[in-house]
């Protein structure tokens, strides 16, 4: 799948590409390349780009690399903020700027899955597989949320919705939860 937006004069397009590789003969390249930790031998589960063009001009491009649960770019998996774009990747998040696609921060926000990514005041909520956490602007987190089980439901049920004053959750066994913006259940 991919996402195309527009910001101010750019048009950003952010997609999946499985067919690329580390390695320097990879038949895709990009500007940067971005994934947690250092080892040599990462293998991403996911792998997530990023192309900036102005006028159709290419501006500027990026690769984001993760591993854990593997993920696909979705409507609700990527925002753009100021002069930001705030993505997820696997169980990651990114902030890079645009247009130039440098690096703010990186947050791993769930030890397994990031499902999507919300805006919230000046901070971000992210719904995780096993967590639900409150990250401010700079990637720190604020707070997370876990339930007795996965929030994923079995049935197709919406398992995520934020309200005007509370996040609303069902967890895979059914059981539902209210949950404050600090965090807090109701």
């Amino acid at each position: 799948m991919s996402v195309t937006l527009q910001h101010n004069d750019l048009t950003i397009e952010v997609f999946d590409d499985a067919s690329f590789n580390q390695s320097p003969d990879s038949s895709t390249h990009y500007d940067k390349v971005y994934r947690p930790g250092k080892d040599k031998e990462y293998k991403p589960a996911s792998q997530h780009a990023i192309v900036v063009y102005k006028d159709n001009i290419k501006l500027a491009s990026a690769i984001l690399l993760a591993s854990a649960g593997a993920t696909s770019v979705t409507e609700d998996s990527v925002i753009i903020v100021d002069n930001n774009i705030i993505t997820r990747c696997c169980n990651t998040v990114f902030s890079l700027t645009l247009p130039d696609l440098k690096l703010n921060w990186m947050t791993q926000v769930d030890w397994a899955t990031c499902f999507s990514i919300h805006k919230y005041q000046d901070d971000f909520i992210t719904h995780g597989e096993v967590s639900i956490v409150r990250i401010d602007s700079n990637g720190k987190i604020l707070w997370n949320y876990g339930g007795a089980d996965i929030f994923v439901t079995h049935d197709g049920a919406s398992s995520f919705d934020m309200h005007e004053d509370h996040i609303e959750l069902k967890d895979f066994t059914g059981r539902k939860y209210k949950v404050s913006y600090e965090g807090k259940t109701m």
